[in-house]
């Protein structure tokens, strides 16, 4: 049987943990199970599944291998063809050999090839090695064919350390970059004895892809849920979802993160991930041969006040206006506007794009709402919205939903998407609201959505240079049209860092069980919280609401 019917007879199980992560999602919503746990403890039993289900798969991958590899070592036609080979390979060092031993040869490793398409395709590769290291005959014939892998070269250091310790029982070779198939391997190195002597090795080897198959997307974990596989160094053995190059043996987590996992063992875990990003963590050590690896299965943690949001929006909506009106407005500063080659004035009703490092500038923002979208350093859109938009629940224009499907569409890679940042700039907050549903809707976390807001501005005049991520919103004051004070872009209020206070004023203010009876109210609780915090890196979004732009 191949990986790809052991990956079928996996998902029963699979299929059977993804109804139940449905059935507990439905339970969440639900008065009495959500007054036992917070939206945090909901997200990491998703996750704790997700971590078992990987492991799982993991181990039975591991063991068919494993159990390949001592077939292989104990299979008589595979010694023979090993003893044949290495026979061939003697007597051609010595001279020439006659033509019908060659034909004769040849015939059996075409043989070989067949056997091993039939019976360990699961390999990528088997290599014959004699006790001195020389690799006589392989299967795909690359450039470790006739070469002697003992030696400590860069390329195969792991595999080369192993051969020469002279092992006489198996080993386990972990993955590493080996320059013969220009991608990681890993190996089982399987001894040969004939008649009481040594004579070599059949080292299996195993590439990476089946293992990165395995983690390499979990549907139930939300558009920032990932699985991946971390080795004894910290290097990602599997690719990342969020990264466009490879990360597999390139991308190195934190030390001190990766080896607390490994001391812990089992457990849950809040770290600031390799994104920059503040995350729930479930993971597990598995070991396999003296090989000691980590699965890990994470989530942001804005993405769990995203959904919660969704889950309670008229709730929480009613609470972030009242945040927002009763928070004082941010210190007025004396600056300068931005300064561009080119400036893009943006007029009401209109929406344009910079993406060469033009300046976008409108005026006038007074009963309307200013909506800017920007990948800081790429590209950047404002948008004039007046009171006759979608967004106001008029039906005159729609500005935020074509805006957002040019960004969506053409402008980024969804691993990008949390690089797009929202900037909200009003003296009121009457289309506030349907802009958060729109972008929470279309994907969008609510860490990206900020507001500028102050109602005792009459109009607002808004520059950005998105190069330097530059905003300035000057405001004209009632009774004071001369006096232009400004704000910049960390003024701002962040919508998900607000939702995110207000969810936990809340657990800490409802005792465990107890349900709260206001009409509107989402059921919540206190939970005892299980995981452990631990901030591992500075600059990612953290529990206050920062971010990484």
């Amino acid at each position: 049987m191949d990986v790809r019917n052991t990956c079928r007879s996996m998902v029963p199980r699979r299929s059977a943990c993804g109804v139940l992560v449905v059935l507990l999602a439905g339970l969440a919503l639900s008065p009495v199970a959500s007054a036992q746990k917070s939206p945090y403890d909901w997200a990491l039993i998703r996750l704790d599944y997700a971590r078992q289900e990987k492991v799982a798969q993991l181990r039975a991958l591991c063991d068919r291998l494993h159990g390949l590899a001592r077939q292989a070592a104990c299979d008589q036609f595979v010694v023979a063809c090993f003893d044949i080979n290495l026979q061939y390979s003697d007597a051609t060092a010595k001279g020439p050999v006659p033509e019908a031993l060659v034909d004769r040869v040849a015939e059996l490793r075409n043989g070989f090839n067949d056997y091993y398409i039939q019976n360990y395709f699961a390999f990528y590769d088997i290599l014959f090695v004699n006790t001195q290291g020389q690799s006589f005959y392989t299967i795909r014939k690359e450039s470790d064919l006739n070469a002697n892998l003992a030696p400590a070269a860069p390329a195969a250091q792991a595999l080369a350390q192993c051969l020469r310790t002279n092992p006489q029982e198996e080993a386990f070779v972990d993955f590493h970059h080996y320059q013969p198939s220009a991608k990681p391997a890993a190996f089982f190195i399987e001894p040969v004895h004939k008649d009481g002597a040594h004579l070599g090795w059949i080292v299996l080897q195993c590439a990476i892809n089946k293992v990165n198959a395995l983690l390499a997307w979990t549907d139930d974990l939300g558009q920032t849920g990932e699985t991946f596989l971390v080795n004894r160094e910290g290097y990602m053995l599997t690719e990342s979802n969020f990264e466009g190059a490879s990360t597999i043996l390139k991308k190195r987590l934190d030390d001190r993160n990766v080896q607390r996992k490994f001391a812990d063992g089992r457990g849950h875990r809040t770290v600031t991930d390799y994104r920059g990003c503040t995350a729930l963590t479930s993971f597990e050590v598995v070991e396999f041969l003296g090989t000691r690896w980590l699965v890990v299965a994470k989530m942001d943690t804005d993405e769990i006040v995203t959904e919660h949001y969704l889950q309670h929006r008229r709730y929480y909506a009613d609470k972030l206006l009242v945040s927002l009106r009763e928070t004082p407005v941010a210190p007025l500063r004396d600056l300068i506007p931005p300064a561009a080659r080119e400036t893009l004035r943006i007029d009401m009703d209109e929406f344009l794009k910079a993406d060469n490092g033009e300046r976008l500038h409108t005026f006038g923002v007074s009963t309307c709402t200013g909506v800017l979208a920007t990948y800081p350093g790429r590209f950047a859109y404002l948008a004039h919205i007046s009171p006759k938009d979608r967004v106001y629940g008029a039906d005159g224009t729609n500005l935020l939903g074509p805006m957002v499907k040019r960004i969506k569409g053409f402008d980024i890679y969804h691993c990008e998407r949390r690089r797009v940042m929202f900037v909200v700039v009003a003296t009121h907050l009457n289309a506030l609201l349907a802009i958060v549903d729109k972008l929470v809707e279309e994907g969008f976390l609510l860490s990206q959505i900020k507001v500028m807001y102050n109602a005792c501005a009459e109009s607002a005049t808004i520059s950005y240079d998105c190069p330097q991520n530059h905003l300035v919103v000057s405001w004209r004051s009632t009774g004071s049209p001369h006096d232009r004070r400004m704000h910049v872009m960390e003024d701002t209020a962040n919508v998900g860092a607000v939702i995110q206070r207000v969810m936990d004023a809340e657990d800490e203010a409802t005792p465990r069980g107890n349900v709260s009876s206001a009409p509107g109210t989402p059921p919540t609780g206190t939970p005892e919280i299980t995981h452990s915090t631990m901030t591992i890196k500075e600059g990612g979004p953290d529990m206050c609401g920062r971010d990484v732009l």
